[in-house]
């Protein structure tokens, strides 16, 4: 048995490994070969794979910015991942890191999740996330439009200006603030991902401004997720994200999608408000721990 990096041959084993352990998780094997050779923005990243007897068991992703070194999508069908979750942080030490996050969900959400909590019980949690499901067969009726409404994909729209309202609102996301990125690398992260599905996701104009987004990744078949929902400050309380929402669930209904996911940290309760109008229902929660390096 083995862990080593993730190489572009192991691309298939990651991603059913990956696809069993996180049935809520909207994934590809182009997004993993993608994100493999891409990494995030501004950031070291690497992802290491658990062999055993040739075959891939495990499968756990790191994150290095600022310091912070974060351990994510842990996964493994050989023992808890507590190898992988291990490996990783001693990676991120090594490469700087001075303070050490892991992400771990619910049973519902990340299978052997509960094992992997049970291991960091007692260890400072910063940050929890709803995870929530939708059968698209249970969506409510389209409602009327909003005065001056007009939806439009994000496919026939100039970048800026989305990123610009993408920028804005989640200046008022809650949880820990982070540095929004730059242009260039919400384009190449954002726009330039695989899974981003550009139809799907829509911009909603009031008399011809943009005023709100909402943004979806999609594995082109079934599954669909959503990536950001917001609406610029002096439009909100007309029901102007509802009404994108509701309209991109239906017509990815209509394209032959059957189930949408979508995260919202427990503090944001408008957007928990308008999911649960439209049916979605929690799955599981998902934690993210800290922990300080010590100083040698």
């Amino acid at each position: 048995m083995t862990i080593r990096e993730l190489t572009a041959d192991d691309v298939p084993g990651a991603h059913r490994l990956l696809s069993d352990a996180f049935p809520t998780l909207v994934l590809s094997e182009e997004a993993v070969r993608w994100r493999l050779e891409h990494g995030s923005p501004g950031a070291d990243n690497r992802a290491l794979v658990r062999v055993r007897n040739g075959r891939i068991t495990g499968h756990v992703r790191s994150v290095l910015r600022d310091g912070v070194g974060t351990t994510l999508l842990i996964a493994s069908d050989d023992g808890p991942g507590t190898d992988l979750l291990a490996a990783s942080e001693r990676s991120l030490v090594e490469r700087g890191a001075r303070s050490l996050r892991v992400t771990v969900a619910e049973e519902g959400v990340q299978r052997g999740g509960r094992s992997l909590l049970a291991f960091l019980e007692g260890g400072e949690v910063v940050d929890t996330h709803q995870i929530l499901g939708l059968d698209l067969r249970d969506l409510p009726n389209l409602p009327a439009a909003p005065l001056g409404a007009e939806l439009r994909a994000w496919r026939e729209f100039e970048p800026r200006a989305l990123y610009e309202i993408d920028r804005l609102t989640n200046e008022d996301e809650p949880g820990e603030a982070a540095a929004f990125p730059s242009f260039d690398d919400w384009y190449a992260d954002t726009w330039g991902h695989p899974l981003s599905d550009l139809d799907l996701s829509l911009v909603l104009l009031i008399d011809g401004r943009p005023v709100a987004i909402t943004c979806y990744v999609s594995d082109r078949k079934a599954r669909m997720e959503s990536a950001m929902t917001g609406t610029l400050r002096e439009f909100r309380g007309r029901g102007l994200a509802g009404y994108a929402k509701t309209v991109a669930l239906h017509r990815a209904r209509e394209w032959g999608f059957t189930h949408a996911y979508t995260g919202n940290h427990t503090d944001n309760a408008p957007m928990l408000a308008i999911n649960r109008s439209l049916g979605y229902r929690l799955v599981g929660s998902e934690h993210v721990f800290v922990r300080e390096v010590p100083v040698p």
